[in-house]
């Protein structure tokens, strides 16, 4: 009896072993890539996005188009698959499941792609704002037929028809991430185009996530960011920073702001197109309202400090001007949370925000009101 016991026993510890193997063996991803007509050996690297930069996660050299690359995730994560040989980018969310990648030579970004649930669910997700995609193209196409026939009055209505197609399309995506609380897609569809949101709209849906998903990268950056607005946000006093000027001296806006009744904080770049065209404005009101104790503070997101020079001999920027020449990852934007450019902030007598992205004639009238 006791040799039978004791059989069993070891069977039983066996079995929970194997079992515990198969289980190990099966957490964690693979991804099974297949891309056919490739014939040369190629590297394929998996990566993901992180804080502007390219993070490598894992690589492999494709035979004949065909090779597997396995990790761990935590949460279902949106990755990058790239063939830098062929400067291919393909999107990919990787949950802990076998996954697989199909494509032809010449198919290689609009790839096959199976084995993933969050996958599918993405593509549902895009397929429903293929509407917005469509109208958005449509009048991409209107606005370079009248911007080529010079045609001002055709462009201003088509900026506003695209302004109003941008509102349905963000209430649409706060629907859907509000409908699909649990889905890990929904946090990543608000923090990519959080940009566009107002305070209120990112709190509201940020706010209405599940609690399943409190720990999730893409929650967690919408809560930094929420808290970031918020201390950013109109009525809040200026937050102050110290860069360097264009001769490599470190001036703080607080610096300026004592100095003057209004401080206009002006984020652009000499790359930024929509920040050129607005360039005249801006010294249009500190050419009329400079001598009332309007000043500009000019915090540039340049990464060529030429370049930079160069857009401010040629605008006439004579203000103050600033910048840490680190593109995106600029100090000054993180701390006033900007994703877009042309961005500004005004600050009043006291110190605190008064007014955010005044543009055209809006910037020239609000400051005819305040220093009267």
């Amino acid at each position: 009896m006791r040799k039978v016991f004791y059989s069993f026993s070891v069977f039983f510890v066996a079995l929970v072993f194997l079992s515990s193997c198969e289980n190990q063996k099966k957490s964690g991803y693979t991804i099974d890539i297949n891309f056919t007509n490739l014939k040369p050996d190629t590297e394929i690297v998996l990566q993901k996005r992180d804080n502007g930069s390219w993070v490598k996660l894992d690589s492999a050299t494709l035979k004949e188009g065909k090779g597997t690359l396995s990790g761990e995730v935590k949460s279902p994560e949106l990755l990058y698959l790239t063939l830098n040989k062929f400067n291919v980018y393909i999107p990919i969310w990787v949950e802990n499941s076998t996954i697989t990648v199909e494509a032809g030579l010449n198919s290689l970004t609009h790839p096959k792609i199976t084995g993933s649930k969050v996958q599918d669910e993405y593509y549902a997700f895009m397929d429903s704002t293929q509407q917005f995609s469509n109208r958005e193209k449509a009048l991409g196409e209107a606005y370079r037929d009248a911007r080529t026939k010079n045609d001002m009055a055709k462009m201003k209505d088509i900026e506003n028809d695209f302004d109003s197609l941008q509102g349905l399309k963000m209430n649409y995506l706060l629907g859907y991430a509000e409908r699909h609380n649990k889905s890990v897609i929904s946090p990543y569809i608000v923090m990519s185009n959080s940009y566009a949101l107002t305070l209120p709209q990112l709190e509201k849906a940020t706010n209405s996530f599940d609690s399943t998903l409190a720990q999730n990268q893409y929650v967690q950056y919408l809560k930094n960011r929420v808290a970031t607005l918020q201390r950013s946000a109109i009525g809040q006093p200026y937050i102050d920073f110290t860069l360097n000027d264009p001769e490599g001296k470190p001036v703080s806006l607080e610096s300026v702001v004592k100095k003057n009744k209004y401080t206009l904080v002006d984020f652009w770049a000499s790359w930024c197109m929509p920040c050129r065209a607005e360039n005249p404005n801006v010294v249009k009101a500190y050419n009329t309202f400079h001598k009332k104790g309007f000043t500009v503070f000019g915090v540039s997101l340049d990464k060529n400090h030429q370049s930079w020079v160069d857009a401010i001999k040629k605008d006439g920027l004579v203000w103050t001007q600033v910048s840490d020449l680190q593109f995106w990852n600029s100090a000054a934007g993180k701390l006033y949370g900007v994703q877009s450019i042309p961005h500004n902030v005004l600050i009043g007598p006291d110190g605190t925000i008064v007014a955010k992205n005044l543009r055209g004639d809006e910037l020239q009238s609000t400051l005819k009101k305040l220093l009267k």
